[in-house]
């Protein structure tokens, strides 16, 4: 895909699941306990006094400037994928996609980030809905972003791994496989609800 192509892909995914969640239970799926820091996020019909209000996307007000420093905190480059993902909307979507809203627009790679991981070239960058799998990026094919599989590693199992005796093998026998790439990923998040 070219960047444009990227870029249009992920705009599409933002804006066909978010139109999604806010027909399930005529919007319930969209609210969340939103403080000022994260405002402009507010739909413009949103109650200042109450807590749960419903959030909107709004365009990212991520920079190249931010994302190489992301990349420099998390010791490692991002896919294009994953960095149009970083640029075209800030959002609420919980965990298989991992939000990023505007008061912290990185918090679902932060959230997921493990030296090991990164070590062994793969991205963490969200956790799965339950909250014991860590969802990565295999970047042993990059720049190839079509060519980097999405695996989950058990938290519990990676958190009991020695970190100084630890091999990539050791971290490919626990991983298991998802996807054959972020966009598929994106896709079967969008129209099964949540990967099988």
């Amino acid at each position: 895909m070219t960047d444009m192509q990227i870029r249009q892909f992920m705009r599409n995914f933002f804006e066909r699941y978010y139109q999604k969640l806010e027909q399930i239970g005529n919007g319930i799926a969209i609210l969340r306990p939103l403080d000022e820091s994260d405002r402009a996020m507010w739909c413009d019909d949103a109650d200042s006094e109450q807590e749960w209000k419903a959030w909107k996307l709004i365009p990212t007000v991520v920079t190249d400037k931010d994302i190489e420093q992301l990349e420099k905190d998390i010791d490692t480059k991002l896919p294009q994928c994953l960095r149009y993902f970083l640029t075209v909307y800030h959002h609420y979507f919980d965990s298989p996609i991992g939000c990023n809203p505007i008061s912290n627009p990185f918090e679902a790679i932060l959230n997921a980030w493990n030296p090991i991981l990164v070590k062994y070239g793969y991205l963490p960058f969200t956790w799965d809905r339950e909250g014991y799998y860590i969802r990565c990026i295999d970047l042993k094919n990059m720049p190839d972003d079509e060519q980097c599989g999405i695996y989950q590693i058990d938290h519990e199992v990676l958190f009991s791994m020695d970190e100084s005796n630890v091999e990539r093998e050791d971290i490919d026998e626990n991983m298991e496989y998802l996807s054959q790439n972020f966009f598929t990923y994106l896709e079967n998040i969008l129209n099964e609800g949540e990967l099988i």
